[in-house]
């Protein structure tokens, strides 16, 4: 604003007998816009108009110098000259110790290899696992064989009563498993293997609460344990869950021709590699194929890619 601002005028409300004098304006600023050669003439109302256009460091300077005798400018400049007293000082000490350990200047820090830890294997409780002897979960074998010299997964069967006989697959699975010895001084998991009707969803009891379909039952036991099966620290996290739900499909597709375009991506999947999901370790993810292929599929589904790979798995 340029000058004074001028009093709005009001309607008289109350009538004197000797004149009052009013203000002629409100209030009074100074003009900041107005400057003279971009100086601030001190002792006038206005600050002097550029002739050139500042950028931003002369701004910053010119309002350094304009102000430097305002008191928090005084004490901000105190403390910028105390701070890069204590850097020069805390340089010097580095210096010398520096000379002292006689370590040149920039050397390379030394690279120090940790021994990877060996971890001790989780506490699991008993296991209780309901399957129907027409869905045979298979990755119960593999497990086994992964895990000997980690967990002994020490397999007990049993049949209920609303079942008078078991199939082939469902007998001979039992004989492998029960048959299954590790190493001996390794923790044990008692793991209870029920045949019983319960659908192609296999159950795993835990607190009360079923856990259902072989591969979240392969999720839960992933979870708990430490060894290569936990694929939560893989960078295809999510195209492991996604095998694994292909897997799920597999068991519940009712078509070969719903199964053919589910075993097609698992080929697409393995491609060239050794296991799925292009790794070259067995996952979580192959024990849940391995079982479902097992179950649902004949061979004559199975390419010649899936049909190495299935051997592969058996021979894990």
């Amino acid at each position: 604003m340029n000058g004074p601002l001028k009093m709005y005028s009001t309607k008289q409300v109350v009538q004197h007998d000797f004149r009052v004098r009013l203000p002629e304006c409100m209030y009074k600023l100074k003009n900041i816009h107005a400057a003279r050669n971009g100086v601030v003439e001190r002792g006038t109302d206005h600050v002097a108009t550029s002739t050139r256009k500042l950028d931003i460091f002369d701004q910053v300077k010119q309002f350094l110098k304009n102000y430097q005798n305002i008191p928090e400018m005084a004490a901000l400049e105190v403390r910028q000259e105390e701070i890069l007293r204590q850097l020069a000082e805390l340089k010097k000490q580095m210096d010398s110790i520096r000379n002292t350990l006689k370590v040149a200047n920039h050397a390379p820090f030394p690279t120090v290899i940790l021994k990877p830890k060996q971890e001790t294997p989780p506490s699991l409780p008993d296991i209780i696992i309901n399957a129907s002897p027409t869905n045979p979960p298979y990755s119960l074998e593999l497990i086994q064989k992964l895990w000997k010299n980690y967990i002994f997964l020490s397999v007990k069967t049993y049949t209920h009563s609303s079942l008078t006989t078991l199939t082939e697959n469902a007998t001979e699975l039992t004989k492998i498993l029960e048959a299954f010895s590790a190493e001996t001084n390794v923790p044990k998991v008692n793991v209870k293997l029920i045949w019983k009707d319960v659908g192609a969803n296999v159950e795993l009891l835990i607190s009360h609460q079923p856990i259902l379909g072989e591969v979240n039952i392969l999720r839960y036991l992933s979870r708990v344990s430490s060894d290569l099966l936990n694929y939560e620290t893989y960078n295809n996290t999510h195209e492991i869950d996604t095998l694994l739900d292909i897997s799920y499909n597999i068991v519940k597709a009712k078509t070969k021709t719903e199964r053919g375009a589910l075993l097609k991506a698992l080929s697409k999947s393995l491609g060239k590699s050794q296991w799925l999901a292009g790794r070259s370790q067995v996952s979580v993810a192959d024990l849940a194929a391995y079982s479902a292929i097992k179950q649902a599929t004949s061979p004559s589904e199975v390419s010649v890619s899936l049909g190495k790979w299935l051997q592969r798995c058996a021979a894990c």
